[in-house]
């Protein structure tokens, strides 16, 4: 019997490689899977919690994070804050922006604007709504609460008053005008304690700031002004054309100028300009422009 167990044939094991194939496939799902994992935590960049007291146009998985006109993230869910009064926006910021996640950024929602003399966001009427960022130099953060428009970005200016009887094409960033050159703009307008009159903040640049004197007169340069003379005829004429749709402000200095303006001196806004201002032109330097354009020091033109 024993002779017989001896005599039967011996099964030979080989080693396949396609087994060793085989093994490659979970391999390579682990890998995978590995994969994503870094790229989520580890090769891109924060996700982003911004309320908004509206998302506007945005869209889930299209509405892009912009700076600077470039892509730095994107919008991955739009969600009704449990209060009911504000949206939540998460985005995720590419790894290369994850700076910007920090405390006093601003992020703010470009839409199309249509305003009278100016249209703003024409881009996102092709692209959609998209969020733009100012970003901060705080702490690290991952919440936000987003401004209702674009800040306005703050620069050295003489900040003064002016009031008028009556707005009329006046509005805010409304141009100032010396000798035809926008010097300034108006920054808000509003009704005062006594209603017969309207109050205008505005801001002279402050390498301008020199033109403006206690004395000096201010007008509404809106619209068109129409003269008729005997001998000259008829004579129509504009400030400028960007006066025309949007309102502007002009303003005069006295060759017999008195002390600079400080801020929050208050101004009359004349309806329209005096024929004596006309011939105003006092010379008074401009350090800081002369500093800025490399120009020489001009000497004042002769008057005669």
């Amino acid at each position: 019997m024993s002779e017989k167990i001896h005599g039967l044939p011996k099964a030979k094991v080989e080693k396949s490689y396609f087994t060793w194939l085989l093994w490659l496939v979970p391999l390579a799902a682990i890998c995978l899977c590995g994969w994503f994992i870094a790229e989520d935590f580890l090769f891109s960049g924060p996700t982003l919690t911004i309320y908004f007291s509206s998302a506007g146009g945005l869209q889930k998985d299209d509405s892009l994070v912009k700076y600077r006109g470039i892509q730095i993230g994107q919008v991955q869910s739009l969600d009704l804050a449990p209060d009911r009064q504000r949206v939540i926006v998460r985005t995720k910021l590419n790894r290369s922006a994850r700076n910007v996640a920090r405390q006093g950024s601003i992020f703010w929602i470009v839409s199309p604007q249509v305003k009278l003399g100016s249209i703003s966001g024409l881009q996102t009427i092709v692209a959609g709504d998209y969020i733009a960022v100012r970003p901060g130099d705080g702490a690290r953060t991952n919440v936000f609460i987003g401004a209702e428009q674009e800040p306005v970005k703050p620069i050295p200016a003489l900040d003064i008053i002016l009031l008028a009887e009556k707005l009329d094409s006046l509005q805010k960033q409304s141009p100032i005008f010396y000798h035809e050159v926008q010097v300034g703009e108006v920054l808000s307008c509003q009704l005062g304690n006594d209603p017969r009159h309207v109050i205008v903040h505005a801001r002279i640049r402050e390498e301008y700031a020199p033109l403006l004197r206690a004395n000096s007169k201010f007008w509404n340069a809106g619209g068109i002004n129409f003269h008729f003379g005997l001998f000259s005829g008829a004579q129509i004429s504009a400030e400028s054309a960007q006066t025309l749709v949007s309102g502007g402000i002009a303003f005069a200095t006295p060759p017999d100028f008195q002390s600079a303006a400080t801020n929050g001196t208050v101004f009359q806004l004349y309806e329209k300009e005096d024929d004596s201002w006309k011939d105003w032109n006092p010379y008074i330097p401009l350090p800081a422009v002369t500093a800025m354009t490399n120009q020489k020091d001009l000497p004042p033109l002769d008057s005669k």
